[in-house]
């Protein structure tokens, strides 16, 4: 069996077959309970280039996940506690939006999040991305307090303030290298 043909199995109550590369780069595979596994099998092969494409991001991913010790964790803290809140009072003015408040995480899965509260958090990981990519993150969740979901008109408010967003988000795509 190639690696491509290795894959995780969940069987869960849905209509359609997901697949996705995760945290260990274990290709998993979610389908409906009552689909072949000849179906499933076909499925995968189907999406051989994309799973190709892809698993060399994941492997930088998980490399760094490994090369992310506690000092560098606390250091990231500190610099997040220190920017974000600038970025977030900048931005939140030039949108005339206004967050609850502001958390520093060391998540691993999002670099941020808006509640339904309006309070914002950030994870400190986003520090090692380029200044474009980390003002990204800020303006996408600072719209999330005038539209939260991901509508047309959320994506378009975001291009009043930063036309340049799609750009930036390819940025956030691209693992930096930690050594």
């Amino acid at each position: 069996m190639s690696e491509i043909q290795a894959y995780r199995l969940i069987r869960t109550k849905r209509k359609s077959i997901s697949l996705r590369i995760d945290e260990n780069c274990e290709i998993v595979v979610r389908a409906p309970i009552n689909a072949s596994k000849k179906e499933i099998d076909r499925m995968v092969q189907a999406h051989a280039g994309w799973i190709e494409k892809h698993m060399p991001e994941a492997r930088r991913r998980m490399e760094n996940a490994r090369n992310i010790t506690p000092e560098l964790l606390a250091g990231l803290k500190v610099r997040a506690a220190d920017e974000l809140p600038g970025r977030v009072a900048y931005y939140a003015q030039k949108m005339g939006v206004e967050p609850t408040g502001i958390r520093i995480t060391s998540a691993r899965k999002r670099f941020g999040s808006c509640s339904g509260k309006n309070s914002l958090c950030f994870s400190c990981l986003l520090m090692l991305y380029p200044p474009e990519a980390i003002d990204c993150v800020v303006v996408h969740e600072l719209a999330h307090i005038r539209h939260h979901d991901h509508s047309p008109a959320f994506y378009a408010f975001i291009d009043t303030v930063m036309p340049d967003y799609r750009r930036r988000e390819y940025l956030l795509r691209h693992t930096p290298e930690i050594k």
